[in-house]
């Protein structure tokens, strides 16, 4: 089945969809003691403490717990993971006598494809068994486990389910949609994004006249976005988290509608076998049957050999290179899974910055007796280096945070804890620009450009507001005072007010204002921000001093042989502890920090702003990234 616009042309920008009610839906386990087992909403504190290690479900109210309690998925909880079987318990009173196990409610099952591999089937059998278990609990007279039928509607959960993302973007539970939703079909350059609605059954979000069904399945006729030859079903209750699709890029009136079900920032190869371990089949979209390969599956999975000695050596490159990208991938994952375990962020800035800089040992990759040594270095946008930003902006975040607490307990002045939050704050910076260069080639990346601008502006206005640079006043020095937002309208790019009026007018004014002119005045701006702040952000990092320009990527048709790691520093990078130094005068380390902090900070607001701008083509302007930017931003408008 497909998906596909209606009678009219869907702009960038416009909900495609109403708010769409779940079939069936679960939280994680993990979330079982803090969010409300039916909206998904999280609950006071005082609700979940009290039964910390005892697996239950909780309510917010008498309304959700009316409407979802089952003492069979109570039973459940004792088969943890139990989120799937859960989801796929609350799926069978929809299934019909005659409903087959190739579909249910309308949605493929996959069974067959799924029970012919061995681990899944294991799991499968295993699940149904206790989901039949959990329903002998509460069976009606008459009513009877059918083997089969519960293992097709674990198998449909499996296929169909789509993770539930809370505000602060952690996936909380999932939940399996009918037709209107799970009949769009997967494409690696989509046309359209979801996002999660999660609301108490009282304070359901509102949504405008034009939150209407646009889009109908192949082959049927439709009036007025409404569907006459399918009747879909509309759910066990009109509870849980609700979904509305919405457009990344134009669509003509009859063209397919696609989502993402994968990572987009992941090269060609690691997105199909995704998506053949989890719903069997192979994708041939446009981008992945390109030959040869687009530019951007080109960067993601490129990586540069050096110390090439004779030309046979050449001709087997491609199997040391997959190699080198297989042991790179298990170290990244190595390091990183050491840090989230044993909590050392330090250890896991110099193993991560030294593979960015030093790239594969040659003791760590054989070599047939006779061959020259390679080494293997990542391009700064392989996908791993992508993955690898994101862990060092993380380590190095929680790095400072560390180094203030102690500061704050011993005393003295924590400038080691600034610059931890400076590193932390380019690689965020860095990240933001990487992936935007590649959205500039590929514009279904959209959604990730929105979430790293945005990232890249809260770490840089936590940098500019941290209560590192007020020590100077106690040598001193008089504090900096940032004023609040609204006195920091920029007059060249207008951001501000392009981000308030897109609270206001939503997708009229992208259209009206533009988004290649605002996309374009933002980089300007940021150029400039770029020239007094960049040296500044990267001092003292070996790895982030190789990009001069991080908005510049002209260089990386170079090979990565010929990079300088031990370069001298740039026309614009300045020495963040000169102000210590006897030769520098009081004023002018004065000078110094206030230059930095004030554009630090208006740096911060110029990549928040757009990223608003960005959020709001995405997920729409009463969506909760709105509220989350404007908070950041101390917002004082409207």
């Amino acid at each position: 089945m497909e998906m596909r616009a209606g009678e009219e042309d869907i702009e960038i920008g416009e909900d495609i969809t109403p708010s769409v009610i779940p079939l069936s839906y679960a939280l994680h386990d993990s979330f079982l003691h803090s969010h409300c087992s039916s909206c998904f909403s999280r609950l006071p504190s005082a609700n979940f403490t009290q039964h910390h290690h005892v697996p239950t479900l909780l309510y917010c109210s008498s309304i959700c717990s009316s409407s979802h309690f089952s003492p069979a998925e109570l039973h459940l909880l004792h088969s943890p993971p139990s989120s799937d079987l859960r989801a796929a318990l609350r799926l069978l009173p929809l299934s019909l006598p005659s409903s087959s196990t190739n579909r249910i409610c309308g949605l493929l099952t996959n069974r067959e494809k799924l029970m012919a591999d061995e681990e899944i089937s294991a799991h499968v059998r295993y699940g149904a068994k206790a989901i039949a278990a959990a329903r002998r609990i509460e069976m009606v007279e008459n009513e009877k486990n059918d083997a089969v039928l519960l293992e097709a509607a674990l198998c449909l959960v499996l296929t169909n389910a789509v993770e539930v993302h809370d505000n602060e973007g952690r996936s909380i539970g999932i939940a399996v949609y009918g037709p209107n939703f799970s009949w769009i079909n997967h494409s690696c350059s989509p046309n359209a994004c979801y996002r999660s609605i999660i609301s108490p059954p009282d304070n359901v979000l509102p949504f405008s006249d034009e939150s209407r069904l646009r889009i109908l399945p192949a082959g049927t006729e439709s009036d007025n976005g409404v569907h006459n030859n399918i009747e879909f079903s509309k759910g066990c209750s009109e509870s849980g988290p609700r979904v509305i699709v919405r457009s990344i890029k134009r669509i003509k009136r009859g063209e397919e509608v696609t989502v993402a079900y994968t990572d987009l920032l992941q090269p060609k190869e690691i997105r199909r076998s995704e998506l053949w371990a989890k719903y069997r089949f192979i994708c041939c979209c446009t981008r992945c049957i390109a030959s040869p390969p687009s530019y951007v599956d080109h960067v993601l999975q490129e990586i540069s050999a050096s110390n090439l000695a004779s030309s046979s050596l050449s001709s087997e490159l491609s199997f040391y290179r997959d190699e080198a990208t297989r042991k790179l991938t298990d170290y990244v994952d190595e390091v990183t899974a050491e840090y989230l375990a044993v909590g050392d962020p330090e250890s896991c800035c110099k193993k991560l910055e030294n593979m960015l800089i030093t790239g594969l040992l040659d003791e760590q990759l054989e070599v047939r007796e006779g061959k020259s040594q390679l080494n293997f270095r990542l391009h700064a946008l392989h996908h791993l280096a992508l993955n690898t930003y994101t862990v060092l902006a993380s380590a190095y975040k929680i790095r400072a945070s560390d180094l203030f607490s102690l500061h704050s307990e011993v005393g003295g002045l924590p400038w080691e804890a600034l610059s931890m939050s400076r590193i932390s704050a380019a690689y965020s910076l860095l990240l933001a620009t990487a992936t935007y260069h590649l959205f500039c080639f590929e514009s279904s990346l959209l959604v990730s450009v929105a979430n790293f601008w945005t990232s890249a502006g809260e770490s840089l206005l936590a940098l500019a507001k941290s209560s590192a640079w007020d020590s100077l006043g106690k040598c001193g020095f008089p504090v900096l005072n940032l004023s609040p937002l609204a006195k920091h309208k920029c007059s060249k790019c207008s951001l501000l007010e392009s981000f308030e009026v897109n609270l206001s007018f939503g997708q009229d004014h992208i259209r009206k204002a533009g988004f290649d002119s605002v996309s374009s005045r933002f980089l300007d701006c940021i150029g400039s921000l770029l020239q007094e702040v960049w040296g500044f952000l990267i001092q003292g990092d070996r790895y982030l001093k190789m990009f001069k320009d991080p908005t510049d990527f002209s260089w990386l048709g170079k090979s990565l042989d010929i990079w300088d790691f031990d370069a001298e520093l740039t026309h614009n990078d300045v020495d963040f502890n000169c102000w210590t130094n006897k030769s520098v005068s009081g004023i002018e380390a004065l000078g110094y920090t206030d230059h930095w902090r004030i554009n630090t900070f208006q740096l911060g607001v110029h990549c928040l702003l757009y990223g608003g701008f960005l959020a709001g083509i995405c997920y729409g302007p009463h969506s909760h990234w709105s509220s989350h930017i404007r908070s950041a931003l101390n917002y004082e408008g409207k």
